[in-house]
């Protein structure tokens, strides 16, 4: 693979949109250009559409680039993989890496290079592993240079052995295997089943998670697959044009503005509602992550379109800081808010109606219940579990009495 290459032709669904090289004037810089005869449809990004001029990322590459490359354990891995070939691993080295495999619809390849496949795992065996062994370090290993995938939790991409061979997208990868340091985050995947479950039990669109046996991993099936290919997806640091350090700069009220800017008109009242459902679920399970990252968009082709994706990356942060706050802020504090705090945003912001408000937040209300059962009966199923499974249990009643419950 020509690591070195100063350019790689980037693709949208499989046709060559453009090149994205670096520039031979500004050290760090990097430069976009559309092919002559590359069509609106097939724009990279939402925010960059078709034009004769290049794009000039004055400093470092564009977001809609910079979006799935490694970060934390996964990109440590990939500079120590190459670091004799590559000693000095950019934004442009990262992607000849990995970006024959990520997140959404763009490919990279140096040019003229062959499609990568994934190579197939049978993810039953990972769910049911019982061996005393590190298995996700040997996932990290075999899988880290087909994970075009961001976030400081480790975590690859891989492709299921059960899945069959008959479609382009099932020879790329199907699923996102999660794991954790059990010494600075205990039981983290389990925090993310269990507050995933909570979202789905409230009516809020999740992907679909698998928990191991061991509780050492979390399966995600991507939700940007379709039997016709990988769908755009594009979160929301890239729809405000910052780069992936500003994840935790602006507001939930922003979102909701960036949904009124990107999102098809015919998709926004559903998408205010999931939006509303979401940071109130993230208020009842006190998850202080629900960052710029962890928003996103959905849509076939740069016309078509486009939607707001599942809520993902679930959790409850106050199990590992206490004094945790809300990722952006919300009607101007970053402060966890009381119940009217919430109902003003989804009233204002989201432009829904009091009676929806209402309406979405018993929904939460059941279904952060509905999680608090599933996480008693796993406690007795699982012992061990009791310690974390009391802390979570704390967290969701905290939250609730905070902003989701009408208390009298």
């Amino acid at each position: 693979m020509p690591l070195s290459s100063r350019a790689l032709d980037v693709f949208a669904a499989r046709r060559l949109a453009g090149t994205l090289s670096r520039s031979d004037v500004e050290i760090d810089s990097f430069l976009f250009g559309y092919g002559r005869e590359t069509q609106a449809e097939d724009a990279v990004s939402l925010t960059m559409p078709v034009v004769a001029d290049q794009y000039d990322s004055m400093g470092a590459v564009h977001p809609i680039f910079e979006m799935n490359l490694p970060e934390g354990a996964l990109l440590e891995r990939l500079r120590l993989t190459f670091a004799k070939t590559v000693p000095d691993l950019d934004s442009l080295g990262l992607l000849a890496i990995v970006g024959q495999s990520q997140i959404g619809r763009l490919r990279y390849a140096p040019p003229g290079a062959a499609p990568v496949s994934v190579p197939a795992q049978n993810v039953n065996e990972l769910l049911t592993f019982r061996g005393a062994e590190d298995l996700f370090q040997d996932l990290l290993e075999r899988y880290a240079i087909y994970s075009g995938v961001s976030g400081m939790q480790p975590k690859v991409l891989l492709r299921a052995a059960e899945a069959p061979l008959t479609r382009v997208t099932e020879r790329g990868a199907t699923h996102i295997v999660k794991s954790f340091d059990p010494r600075e985050y205990p039981e983290l995947a389990a925090n993310e089943y269990f507050c995933t479950q909570a979202a789905r039990a409230a009516g809020i669109a999740v992907p679909e998670v698998r928990l191991s046996r061991n509780r050492r991993i979390l399966v995600v099936e991507r939700f940007d697959r379709t039997p016709q290919g990988y769908l755009g997806c594009e979160d929301f640091c890239v729809l405000n044009a910052l780069r992936a350090h500003g994840r935790y700069e602006g507001s939930y009220e922003l979102i909701a503005k960036r949904i009124g800017q990107f999102i098809s008109a015919e998709e926004q009242p559903q998408a205010v509602e999931q939006l509303f459902a979401t940071v109130a679920l993230c208020c009842a399970v006190e998850n202080g992550d629900a960052h710029l990252k962890n928003f996103a968009v959905l849509y076939e082709n740069a016309q078509s379109a486009v939607r707001l994706a599942p809520a993902y990356d679930l959790v409850s942060t106050t199990l590992y800081h206490a004094r945790d706050v809300m990722a952006l802020t919300l009607g101007g504090t970053k402060a966890f808010p009381e119940r009217n705090r919430l109902l003003a945003f989804g009233r204002q912001a989201c432009g829904l109606s009091s009676a929806r408000v209402t309406t979405v937040l018993q929904h939460i209300e059941h279904g952060v219940h509905a999680a608090q059962v599933q996480v008693r009966h796993f406690m007795k199923e699982h012992r061990d579990f009791s310690k974390a499974g009391k802390h979570l249990l704390a967290a969701m009643e905290r939250g609730l009495n905070r902003s989701i419950r009408k208390l009298h």
